[in-house]
């Protein structure tokens, strides 16, 4: 029952793999453009193991999806410019990728712009998602007293938009999808107008995981939000 739920409530957005692997034992450098946005290692023992730049024929832009411009209309198609980018992907020791990062740079004078559909494109999936939850749930008593017992007070999917040292960012998490083995909890952008640039990183749950509960995988999603936005500014570690 608990599958079906999590199939509801799961980011219609790429499916990634958790495959288990250590962290390197010294952390990959980004290519020259990037070496000021991708953080190698966090105060917490997140590290970088992996990092690859976007293929070079790779479309100019990707397709979201947002609300519907009417009630009941049809979801809308709308693209996000990316002129350059990476991936990086960080995991702690002895574990499975925790986070996903893709770090992509905007056309010139689409920045702004690209940021309004991305964080559209998010307030669509948890309106949209929050509803479907809703309506299985109370449907299925039996799955939502389990559900209600791993989320322990929060809510199944919650939404933030907020900044940190100035920096915007905004996340999607669903509280639900922590006792998934192979799920991806969250979805964040941060936001790094100087550069033009737009962070987005999936954060999983791993087959051999470090997270039991919701609040232990909230404060590794704490650690990465703030790590990530201390880098950016040049704040050291603590």
């Amino acid at each position: 029952m608990i599958k079906t739920v999590s199939r509801l409530l799961l980011l219609p957005l790429l499916v990634l793999a958790t495959l288990a692997r250590p962290a390197a034992a010294e952390p990959p450098a980004a290519p020259a453009a990037f070496e000021k946005l991708v953080p190698r290692e966090f105060a917490d023992g997140l590290r970088l193991v992996e990092i690859r730049p976007r293929c070079a024929d790779c479309p100019a832009w990707r397709s979201v999806d947002v609300a519907p411009a009417e009630p009941g209309g049809a979801v809308r198609k709308e693209q996000v410019s990316i002129v350059d980018g990476v991936t990086a992907m960080y995991a702690y020791p002895g574990s499975g990728f925790f986070a996903n990062t893709k770090v992509e740079r905007s056309a010139p004078g689409r920045y702004e712009r690209d940021k309004d559909i991305l964080v559209e494109a998010l307030e669509h999936v948890y309106a949209n998602g929050s509803r479907h939850a809703e309506s299985y749930l109370k449907a299925h008593p039996e799955v939502k007293e389990k559900l209600d017992r791993i989320v322990a007070g929060r809510d199944y999917m919650e939404f933030e938009r907020a900044q940190y040292r100035g920096v915007e960012y905004v996340a999607l998490t669903q509280n639900a999808l922590i006792a998934n083995a192979s799920a991806m909890p969250t979805q964040l952008h941060i936001f790094v107008p100087r550069d033009d640039v737009i962070v987005t990183a999936y954060l999983m749950k791993q087959k051999t995981t470090m997270f039991r509960t919701v609040d232990e995988f909230r404060r590794s999603q704490r650690a990465f939000i703030e790590g990530y936005i201390d880098f950016l500014v040049g704040v050291a570690p603590k």
